[in-house]
């Protein structure tokens, strides 16, 4: 087999700036605005391409992969997909969230003949279905399943389809026990734009929506020496990560071979300890605005805490918003296995005597419920008693 080449485009001039500039053009076969080059992908080349990187780009070889992928979908396995996929992967890197024990995720079920109140609802039917019940999905082959969840609250109506005012639901609230390591897909300007989100990609290390949140750097997979020397540019690098996005944030589920196949390429080892616990990704029915979490089964069988449960009714939807009402809630389970619902919402108990002072406190409860002001604050009420300043908790 041949070496493998790339192709280099010069988009910018050389004038006013070092002559070794004009010479490292010239030694890629450029030296003018719009010429292109097919060259060897060697170290040496791509040496070169860093001492101009401001003056050229790698042409994306990647769409026209995708698009025959796309196109002969029905003929091929993710297995085979992801064999013809895999060589991008070389160099390629990401910088993804590393969560602290104490995230708080959230998922709905939407009520039914067969899920309800009066059936009773188990531990089962709240956390990921059966194998035998799992269809092909986004991230998971048919009979892997999953545990789909939602960052934020406000996603998981959304994410539901067709919600109309008069369904119910339950909305379950889940902690992390445990460090949680994520790839992510889907945070690139382009698919942002596409997307019509109101907020930019985030930049994981900085200010984050979620607690405990900190920045790492994550490879793939375990890169030889030899590869590494070969690594892509930082055009390559952009080009093959906005394509795996694009494609995988594609709506249309007749693709999901091909979602699956980029996922399970974004879950490779970081290192002998650690592994990926999923996958973050933009909820694209929020348009961008919210984010989901593929977990896979090890991590929210070993590393998931049941926070409660609660009953929704919508009360009314716009194509943008949804008006709900708060019916019942449960923290726990009965012998039986099932929810033990209170009949009610949790009320502050005042006993006779007492004065309780109630305020808006910042952030989340204890269970990761919370509410959000006009100024778009997350915040909960607390109550204290007046005169000890003790919390009281609601029961």
């Amino acid at each position: 087999m041949g070496q493998a080449r790339i192709t280099v485009e010069q988009i910018g001039s050389p004038i006013r700036r070092h002559w070794k500039q004009r010479a490292t053009l010239i030694g890629l076969g450029l030296n003018k605005i719009g010429r292109q080059a097919e060259l060897p992908d060697s170290p040496a080349t791509r040496g070169m391409i860093a001492k101009v990187a401001h003056l050229v780009r790698v042409i994306d070889g990647t769409r026209p992969l995708f698009a025959d992928i796309e196109a002969n979908l029905a003929a091929v396995d993710i297995d085979q997909i992801k064999q013809r996929l895999e060589h991008l992967l070389k160099g390629y890197s990401t910088e993804s969230p590393v969560f602290d024990p104490g995230v708080f995720l959230y998922r709905a079920r939407k009520f039914g003949p067969r899920f309800n109140k009066s059936t009773g609802i188990t531990y089962s039917d709240v956390t990921y279905p059966p194998k035998h019940l799992v269809p092909l999905g986004r991230l998971n082959r048919k009979e892997q399943p999953v545990f789909y969840a939602s960052v934020h609250k406000e996603s998981v109506f959304f994410e539901l389809q067709d919600l109309k005012a008069g369904d119910e639901l339950v909305v379950t609230f889940w902690k992390t026990t445990e460090r949680m390591f994520v790839n992510n897909i889907g945070y690139t300007e382009p698919v942002f734009r596409r997307l019509g989100a109101e907020r930019t990609p985030p930049q994981w290390g900085q200010a984050m929506a979620s607690p405990g949140s900190n920045k790492d750097h994550i490879g793939l997979s375990t890169i030889p020496p030899e590869v590494l020397a070969m690594a892509l540019s930082r055009d390559q690098n952009r080009a093959n990560r906005e394509a795996f996005s694009e494609y995988f944030m594609r709506t249309d589920t007749d693709i999901y071979k091909l979602t699956v196949a980029i996922g399970e390429l974004h879950l490779g080892t970081i290192n002998e300890r650690d592994q990926f616990a999923g996958i973050l990704y933009p909820s694209t029915r929020m348009w961008a605005n919210g984010d989901n979490l593929a977990l896979l089964p090890w991590y929210a069988d070993n590393h998931l805490e049941f926070r409660k449960a609660v009953h929704v009714l919508i009360t009314s939807r716009t194509e943008t918003s949804f008006d709900i009402n708060y019916e019942d809630t449960a923290h726990g389970f009965d012998a039986s296995g099932k929810l033990k619902w209170l009949g009610r919402m949790p009320k502050w108990d005042v006993q006779p005597g007492q004065t309780a002072k109630f305020t808006v406190a910042p952030g989340l409860d204890e269970d990761g419920d919370y509410s959000v002001d006009k100024n778009g604050n997350v915040c909960h009420w607390e109550a204290v008693d007046d005169k000890t300043g003790k919390k009281i908790d609601p029961s």
